[in-house]
């Protein structure tokens, strides 16, 4: 072949090589109006389209997402619509009926995850949302909840519910929960008009629940497993747990908050009763207001609720200042069942060296007989850490009379930094397991 013939041959077309799913993918990742206009291209690229749909992104930065969305669903009436996402969606006018328009169409689609992002509150879901038979998941953010109790339909495939920055009110909360009879995982952050909380669900397995709630009543949650309760005590709650059988996993209680009730234990700032006992928790986070008289006391009683508890996470209230603590002894005879027969690792999330610590520490390590991990996250006073080093660490652990235990086994070890605010929300991923040690001091 001649040299001058090889620029005569056809420029190959990578693209047109590459499998469906790939060429999917790509589409998938283009703006929504953009991914459309693909279809002209050629015959395989309007066949691929529909596919898109099947995870629905409905982004377009710039671009009159409304319109290009309604046009989408009406020129592909038979796509299939497994999920739906919105990212910031806004609607000059709040009677618009085009959301109503899409919830309809995907629930004849059988969408089964939805996830709705608005730039306003007022921005109201439609009601129609209640049609979606095959919801399985539900996000939404920045916006108005329908009301619930007007609901002509059960959400009975939805398992999981995520709300942030949602007004949506006491009753409509009640009548969700109570239509959404296989649910399991519930979120709330940032609720607007919502200070209280029944549950009454028999499949929730999971409540997470920011510092908005003044009041959370858990009446009757037979599967309920995990409490996620991480800035709590912000506005001094009444927790009230009725009927929790299976509840293993709690957090933050904390000594200022209004209330506590566990069966016919009650904790208040009046007095303390223990009598019932909730042998079912294994893992328990305290907030423990250091500075306020009595918190030796307020702690030891609160472990005596959980006589079978095998891990314990602490962190004070004042993290980010540095107070002198209440006087008080840890020097105590009494027994405490879990500390004696149970616990098994602890975890100062915010440790700074200082006296009450040391001692809180030395107490727990003196009498946990099966003791297996106790962990430091080291901070030095004004939340910095660059001022502690291998020789800081070491000091501690003399300080600390580690050669007391009452476990042999027992490991302790220190880290340059505090546990990360969402180590309960990310601690079951193996991204964040591979780099939980990075920061362990080697002493």
């Amino acid at each position: 072949m001649a040299a001058s013939d090889i620029g005569d041959e056809p420029p190959i077309d990578y693209i047109s090589l590459l499998p469906d799913n790939i060429l999917v993918t790509v589409l998938s990742l283009l703006p929504l109006d953009d991914a459309a206009r693909s279809t002209v291209l050629a015959t395989r690229w309007r066949r691929l389209f529909p596919s898109t749909l099947l995870d629905f992104r409905a982004f377009a930065p710039g671009r009159d997402v409304v319109t290009a969305v309604t046009t989408i669903l009406a020129a592909h009436p038979t796509a299939r619509v497994r999920s739906f996402q919105t990212n910031w969606l806004y609607f000059p006018h709040e009677d618009d009926p085009s959301v109503e328009r899409w919830l309809h169409d995907l629930a004849g689609r059988g969408v089964q995850e939805l996830s709705l992002s608005f730039r306003e509150r007022w921005q109201r879901i439609p009601s129609s949302i209640f049609s979606c038979a095959s919801l399985k998941r539900l996000h939404a953010d920045s916006c108005t909840f329908p009301d619930a109790t007007e609901a002509t339909a059960p959400l009975a495939a939805l398992t999981e519910i995520d709300l942030f920055g949602v007004n949506i009110s006491e009753e409509s909360l009640g009548a969700l929960l109570s239509r959404c009879t296989a649910l399991e995982y519930l979120r709330m952050r940032s609720t607007g008009k919502c200070r209280s909380i029944q549950i009454r669900s028999a499949s929730l397995k999971t409540f997470c629940g920011s510092g908005d709630f003044k009041e959370i009543f858990i009446e009757h949650a037979p599967n309920l497993e995990r409490v996620h309760g991480n800035s709590m005590y912000m506005r001094k709650p009444h927790l009230k747990v009725v009927h929790a059988p299976k509840l293993e996993f709690l957090d933050y209680l904390a000594m200022n908050f209004s209330t506590i009730e566990i069966g016919e234990s009650i904790f208040t700032e009046d007095g303390i009763c223990v009598k019932t006992l909730m042998p079912s928790l294994k893992t328990l986070a305290v907030e423990l207001s250091y500075t306020c008289e009595g918190y030796i006391d307020w702690f030891m009683q609160l472990l005596k609720l959980f006589p079978c508890l095998e891990t314990l996470y602490i962190r004070s209230d004042t993290w980010s200042k540095v107070r002198k603590a209440a006087p008080g002894s840890w020097d105590v005879l009494r027994s405490v069942p879990c500390i004696d027969n149970h616990l098994d690792k602890v975890v100062f999330e915010v440790y700074r060296g200082h006296e009450w610590q040391r001692e809180m520490a030395k107490f727990l390590h003196g009498r946990s007989r099966f003791l297996k991990v106790m962990e430091f996250h080291c901070m030095g006073d004004g939340g910095y850490t660059r001022n502690l080093g291998e020789e800081w660490v070491r000091e501690q652990q003399e300080l600390l009379c580690l050669e007391s235990r009452a476990s042999m086994d027992a490991r302790f070890l220190f880290f340059n930094g505090q546990l990360v605010n969402n180590h309960h929300d990310v601690c079951h991923y193996e991204w964040y397991k591979r780099k939980y040690y990075r920061s362990l001091y080697k002493v």
